[in-house]
């Protein structure tokens, strides 16, 4: 009975690691590009396309350009989403490192339009240790696009997690060659 128990727990606990495997490649970048201190990350996700463009101005400023693009079938597609169709957070061991920020409940309705853009943009500041812990890969950026559609179901989440190591730690190393 006891060798049961053992191989019973060894069995949970490579399933537990096999699934958070599978779970971080669902969500990681397709494809990163840099240029200069610009970073986009794109992931195709079912019949829709995510991208996270993020700029580095100085040293702690950062701006956000979530976006999502509709490549279905259908010439225009409707989503139903809260205010945001777009959720940024930075979280270190799974716990997010922004302040808290108010949501709301109402239904707002957004008409993509097949193959276009459609994002907005949001600008972040950082301390100097969490600039630190980005560029050492300490913290993931994690771009959640939730909303709801005729074509993709009732409830819907379009996930991208991308490593902080990513964003800085080239654009440093390219600094240092100039």
């Amino acid at each position: 009975m006891r060798h049961f128990s053992y191989i019973l727990m060894m069995c949970l606990v490579l399933l537990g690691c096999s699934e958070s495997s599978v779970e971080s490649n669902d969500t990681a970048p397709d494809q990163i590009q840099r240029e200069g201190q610009m970073m986009t990350a794109t992931r195709q996700s079912g019949e829709y396309e995510l991208r996270l463009i993020v700029h580095q101005s100085g040293d702690h400023n950062f701006t956000f350009q979530p976006g999502i693009k509709y490549r279905g079938q259908d010439a225009n597609n409707e989503i139903y989403h809260s205010k945001d169709v777009f959720d940024i957070d930075l979280q270190m061991d799974g716990e997010t490192i922004l302040p808290l920020r108010s949501g709301t409940s109402e239904e707002l309705i957004t008409k993509l339009t097949k193959d276009s853009w459609y994002s907005n943009e949001v600008e972040i500041t950082l301390t100097p240790e969490q600039v630190q812990q980005l560029s050492n890969g300490e913290i993931d950026v994690i771009l959640s696009a939730v909303f709801r559609s005729e074509q993709s179901g009732y409830n819907d989440e379009k996930k991208m997690i991308i490593s902080g190591e990513e964003i800085l730690f080239r654009q440093v190393n390219a600094d240092q060659k100039e």
